[in-house]
């Protein structure tokens, strides 16, 4: 018998978990191979470690990763929902109204189950923090180090995405703009009602628990993922340095996010014009520049439900006509980019569906895995830290090199700077990163402002009923759930809700 916990966050998060083992290199496996009387007694160094694979499980929840019939895929497709990437069609089944027209409230259950799913994965991690050291020997201790580097940067990555969503501005040294509940420890009491934590705090704790990652991760037993095949669906040290170039570039600090991006590319190159490998991260055909995927299997839901309908071809939400078309002949991709054939499909009718998470293969299964990190965004991330750090040519140096490798023919630009390079870069992150969970984001870091194209306002093509979001509107942060602050009246409410 399953026991109800509750978590030192809400109840609904601990009613969540997924406690899951993991028996196979290249698989994480749906299947449980104990109950949760291993969250209160683990028996083994290897019972841990089945916990530290029921976190990867939570990454597949249908509102992180994966998806659910016209919804979910929180921070996968909902950013690009969210933004001015793809726009609602007429086909809709209209599950994701409320986000895509700006229209959440505290109690939107998308708003609910996008808060909750981080921190079922975030209450595994620490179970693992937990309980490994009980069962860490001067003969496992490289073992411990690889599960205990990995616990830790998944707590980061978890924290990190309910930052995005929930904390009003990504301001790193403000001490009054709130961010979220850091949760260190798994607690067994409904007594235990966490403040959020202010932005420095929140910062601290990531940069904290990613040091500790780098630093065990550096000295493990054997390779966190397999040496071949052609995933990797675990975070190793490169996928540590790509999280930590990704949470500097929102604090602003740009010197430590071209460190940070230099050593993940470092430890993966980058495909150069190579169309099989580039659309075989997607389809799991190539390793590409994976640096770490969450990886779905037969009956898992991927994260293609909220945007195509792959089994029978059904479009939710398509590329706005800004990113691209169907005769690739204007928008940001254009046929000649390898990008245009691994991320779109041409329909009869003329218009684009976006197909990167198809299936795996041939197959139109919408069994496929999500690519948490390529190495196309650190090149963009150091290019954008070099042009804010005053190293202009470097970082037009690295925006052509990813260019190069992405369109045949391409001829490099010279002489950009000022805004019109950190424009031009704004505009590659959209082309290298549509459908991958940043858009939105990345408005709400630069500019803050929403203006969605040429579709929007037209009833016959798009039932998006609102085109703009100004810099200063709410919902730029989501709101803190209804139920979650029921439970718990220290989880102080985001401005204007």
């Amino acid at each position: 018998m399953l026991k109800k916990i509750r978590s030192s966050v809400s109840v609904i998060i601990m009613l969540s978990i997924i406690t899951t083992g993991c028996s196979r290199e290249e698989l994480v496996d749906l299947t449980p191979d104990y109950n949760l009387d291993a969250v209160n007694n683990p028996s083994s160094m290897k019972q841990v470690e089945e916990v530290l694979g029921g976190a990867y499980a939570g990454f597949r929840n249908a509102n992180y990763f994966g998806s659910g019939s016209g919804t979910g895929s929180g921070w996968a497709y909902m950013p690009d929902v969210l933004s001015d990437n793809l726009y609602e069609t007429t086909a809709t089944l209209g599950n994701s109204r409320a986000m895509a027209d700006w229209l959440y409230q505290p109690n939107t259950a998308q708003v609910t189950n996008l808060y909750t799913a981080p921190y079922a994965v975030i209450a595994n991690a620490n179970i693992v923090l937990r309980d490994i050291d009980k069962f860490t020997t001067p003969n496992n201790q490289l073992l411990a180090n690889r599960l205990k580097g990995q616990a830790y940067a998944i707590r980061a990555q978890a924290h990190f995405d309910l930052f995005r969503y929930f904390a009003v501005r990504f301001d790193r040294n403000s001490t009054t703009d709130l961010g979220v509940a850091y949760a260190t420890q798994f607690i067994v009491t409904p007594n235990v009602k966490p403040a959020r934590l202010p932005n420095k705090q929140v910062y601290d704790s990531l940069f904290s628990d990613l040091a500790k990652a780098s630093v065990l991760l550096s000295n493990v037993d054997k390779p966190v993922n397999p040496d071949a095949g052609n995933v990797r669906p675990y975070i190793d040290l490169a996928a540590v340095y790509a999280l930590q170039a990704r949470i500097y570039l929102y604090a602003g600090m740009w010197s430590e996010a071209a460190t940070a991006a230099t050593n993940a590319i470092n430890l993966r190159p980058l495909v150069n014009l190579d169309q099989a490998a580039f659309s075989g991260m997607y389809n799991q055909t190539s390793r590409g520049e994976i640096i770490w995927n969450v990886q779905f299997e037969a009956t898992q839901a991927g994260p293609t439900f909220i945007a195509y309908f792959a089994t029978n071809g059904r479009s939710y939400f398509r590329p706005a006509l800004e990113v691209a078309t169907g005769d690739g002949a204007s928008g940001l991709i254009r046929t000649g980019d390898i990008r245009y054939n691994a991320f779109f499909t041409k329909e009869t009718d003329g218009r684009l569906a976006i197909t990167k998470f198809k299936g795996k293969n041939a197959l139109s299964d919408a069994v496929a895995n999500f690519p948490v990190f390529r190495t196309g965004e650190l090149y963009l991330i150091r290019a954008e830290a070099r042009a804010k750090n005053a190293q202009e040519a470097l970082a037009l140096s690295d925006l052509n090199t990813l260019r190069a490798a992405r369109i045949n023919g391409y001829v490099p630009v010279v002489g950009l700077t000022g805004n019109l390079l950190l424009e031009a870069i704004a505009n590659e992150r959209r082309r290298e990163l549509v459908g991958e969970g940043h858009r939105f984001f990345d408005l709400k870091r630069t500019t803050r402002l929403i203006e969605r194209g040429s579709t929007c306002g037209n009833p016959s093509v798009s039932p998006t009923g609102d085109c703009k979001l100004e810099p200063n509107n709410r919902e730029w942060a989501l709101p803190i759930p209804e139920s979650v602050r029921n439970a718990n009246e220290n989880a102080q409410q985001n401005p204007d809700y």
